[in-house]
């Protein structure tokens, strides 16, 4: 998992893919809300999603996971609370949708690893192995979400791990 800001997105080297798609995912971004919702195919298999939403109570809010795609993660208007938690393996799911790569977990942790606020102008990379509840209302009632979806097996890991 990576939290950072937009002008240090690039100092990440993950390769080239990420290289060629955060200047694109930016470009995105810069259209506010010009930017009809939907989806967008930036090639390699990478797309974007822009999304709008009420945040969710935590107790409504689910964990998902991913097991071939990475998600980046940024808010255009309004925030949220994002929990993060390391998948031990053996995990219930609740539903599963392979040809969306998506998972949603029986249970949810009431310990997170992480809850990060995010807010326009941060970004969150978030790789397979890490269940993350997205939406989760934090301060705004109303939020406009571009989320990236990259096959996680096109980056090279960050250092460290």
């Amino acid at each position: 998992m990576i939290i950072d800001t937009f002008e240090r997105a690039l100092s990440y080297d993950l390769g080239p893919l990420w290289q060629r798609v955060f200047p694109e995912f930016l470009a995105l971004y810069a259209k506010g809300e010009a930017l009809a919702l939907g989806r967008y195919e930036l090639g390699d298999g990478v797309f974007v999603n822009v999304e709008e939403y009420a945040p969710k109570a935590w107790d409504v809010a689910r964990y998902e996971a991913h097991e071939k795609m990475a998600d980046v993660q940024t808010l255009m208007m309004g925030d949220e609370f994002i929990d993060v938690m390391q998948l031990q393996g053996g995990e219930e799911e609740a539903e599963r949708y392979d040809d969306r790569d998506l998972i949603f977990l029986a249970e949810k942790s009431e310990t997170p690893t992480v809850r990060f606020h995010l807010k326009p102008g941060l970004f969150a990379l978030l790789l397979p192995g890490e269940a993350h509840q997205p939406c989760m209302k934090a301060e705004s009632s109303y939020a406009r979400k571009l989320v990236i979806k990259i096959p996680a097996d096109k980056l090279k890991a960050p250092a460290g791990i």
